[in-house]
């Protein structure tokens, strides 16, 4: 894949001046930290040398010969995070369908909840007491510390149950791919990485498909061509801004990914994603590798000579990371005016910025107020608008995790719980949607429908933090009912949408450069170049002095460190 968006963004920037080609409206064709090695070395155990040595529990030979396991019964204790409601009759039917599998008849999971906004400071303190709080599995966020819960030995390896024939369920629901997307690699005291599955990744998707929400009732009003690419959906934004008096046409929020090549980049090996961009959302770090991705070329900010762009891959050699800002700019007089300051109430807009799997609980909200509103989807990025195989290059994992606590002696039945409920459709849609026939039933082979039962009575389960896996699909009937939406959600979850990044799995120490990073970072949330304050002049002369102020506390330093820990952590993984 080429990127085009680069030749169009140079191109434009030498010629000092930005055209681009609109679709008219009105036209005849409208329609469509500390690293603990010991630790770390004691939980690279097998199914049979984890929880079964300590609980007096055996689990299964993948041998034909083998004994059969047996289990004791065993209560294991589950938190995660928000509230559930009516799982006690979920669990009774577990029960019930377990009552005659010689294993699982004897796991009994016990479940608590905490809600989201005291969940990080709870699981620190189930960290501390250890041993004391009970707790065999639970939900772990990305944002709540899980890279230092991995690095002081905090939790379980448990690779060894996957891609395990003991364990069917977990081969099934998770692909080879799927797990090395979930093994963290542990960067030791000497710089050495080892690397385990200290979490069960929780998703339905790998990647989110990102957009805009646009009025379709308004193109409709105006004769506006389909919104099938950036002109017209330009050129929509500007007919709207001009006709519709109290509106504007782009809303703000999450605006920041629009134009830059965030995804198409990474075909041309050149990254940018969350586990490098250590400076913070508004300024990123471009990491050039080469065509085998097994070495780092260099890595690039904003305003760097060209000495450094001329390190990086073919294509990406000038500084491209302006050219797409100041291209940017053109989005400028359709956003809120009073961005930046205090006043951050926006006008009803015409686009606004929303996931594809937000985008129904968006749409639902807007026709609350306005029923006689209609809505559009559009893609942001060209290959996964036009539903590419392989568009998508990323870490194939989500933030949200389940993990099991060192300290617990139940491993094993935690992960035969586990392994039962990610074994069949059955299974997982009983956690995850309740009683068929009675919370829900099914619509066609991959919907559902809610059922309308008292809600004192109906289950729910916030299914992010405990049930989420890409085998198990099933859609709403928004969804289901709009073919194009349909379509949509398809691609995202087909898994031939996506390739592993080479730096998945890459977690950055910052302890050499600890002070550096702070300073930086201080210095580029200042920048706010991601939410468009500049003209493309003013965004140039800002980057500049960014870099020249950065440089004198400590970039060059968080580079080279930043080069340092990739190339070991690359050598690492191919080692394997």
């Amino acid at each position: 894949m080429k990127n085009q968006f680069l030749k169009k963004t140079m191109a434009l920037a030498l010629a000092g001046a930005m055209t681009l080609s609109m679709a008219a409206c009105g036209n005849d064709d409208a329609g469509n930290d500390s690293q603990t090695e010991s630790k770390q070395s004691e939980q690279q155990e097998s199914p049979a040398e984890s929880s079964g040595e300590a609980s007096g529990e055996e689990t299964p030979d993948q041998s034909s010969e083998a004994e059969a396991p047996q289990m004791e019964d065993t209560t294991i204790k589950i938190r995660i995070m928000n509230e559930f409601k009516n799982l006690d009759k979920v669990l009774a039917k577990y029960e019930e369908m377990t009552a005659d599998d010689p294993i699982m008849s004897k796991i009994h999971p016990e479940f608590e909840w905490i809600a989201g906004g005291d969940y990080k400071d709870k699981l620190q303190t189930a960290m501390l007491d250890r041993e004391s709080s009970g707790i065999d599995l639970m939900f772990c966020g990305g944002w709540h510390g899980l890279t230092s819960f991995i690095q002081n030995g905090d939790l379980k390896d448990v690779s060894s149950y996957f891609n395990n024939d003991a364990f069917p369920g977990l081969k099934n629901a998770f692909s080879e791919d799927f797990v090395q997307a979930m093994t963290s690699y542990i960067r030791q005291e000497d710089g050495s990485y080892q690397n385990g599955v200290y979490g069960i990744n929780l998703a339905t998707f790998y990647e989110d498909s990102r957009g805009f929400m646009y009025r379709e009732d308004l193109r409709k009003k105006y004769d506006c061509a389909p919104i099938t690419d950036e002109a017209s959906l330009l050129e929509f934004v500007k007919t709207v801004q001009e006709n519709e008096e109290g509106m504007i046409g782009v809303s703000l929020w999450n605006f920041f990914r629009l134009d830059s090549p965030w995804y198409s980049a990474k075909h041309d090996h050149v990254y940018t994603q969350d586990n490098v961009n250590i400076l913070g959302d508004q300024t990123w770090i471009w990491v050039g590798l080469s065509d085998d991705n097994k070495t780092v070329l260099n890595a690039v900010v904003p305003g760097d000579s060209e000495e450094e762009f001329a390190k990086m891959p073919a294509g990406y050699q000038d500084d491209f990371i302006t050219a797409y800002i100041q291209d940017r700019t053109k989005w400028n007089p359709y956003l809120n005016p009073n961005r930046g300051g205090t006043d951050t109430v926006e006008k009803p807009a015409a686009i606004a910025y929303s996931a594809l799997s937000e985008y129904e609980s968006k749409v639902k909200t807007a026709l609350e107020t306005n029923p006689d509103e209609e809505y559009g989807f559009y893609v942001i990025e060209d290959a996964q608008r036009n539903m590419e195989a392989g568009a998508v290059v990323c870490d194939m994992a989500t933030n949200n995790w389940l993990v099991v606590p060192e300290w617990s002696e139940n491993t094993d039945a935690v992960m035969y719980f586990l392994d039962w409920m990610f074994g069949s459709q059955e299974a997982h849609d009983l956690f995850e949607l309740g009683i068929q026939g009675e919370d829900w039933e099914a619509v066609g082979e991959d919907g559902y429908k809610k059922l309308d039962i008292d809600e004192n009575l109906a289950y729910s389960m916030p299914t992010y933090s405990f049930t989420q896996n890409p085998t198990y699909i099933r859609v709403s009937e928004f969804v289901s009912e709009n073919s194009e939406i349909k379509s949509r959600y398809d691609y995202m979850y087909d898994p031939s949408t996506y390739e592993l990044s080479p730096l998945a799995g890459f977690v950055f120490d910052a302890t050499n450069v600890e002070t550096q990073i702070a300073n930086v970072s201080a210095l580029s949330n200042e920048l706010q170049l991601t939410i468009s304050m500049y003209d493309a002049e003013e965004a140039a002369q800002k980057i500049q002095q960014w870099h020249e102020d950065a440089t004198a506390v400590g970039l060059e330093e968080i580079r080279a460190e930043l080069i340092s820990q990739i190339q070991a952590f690359l050598d690492a993984k191919n080692a394997n």
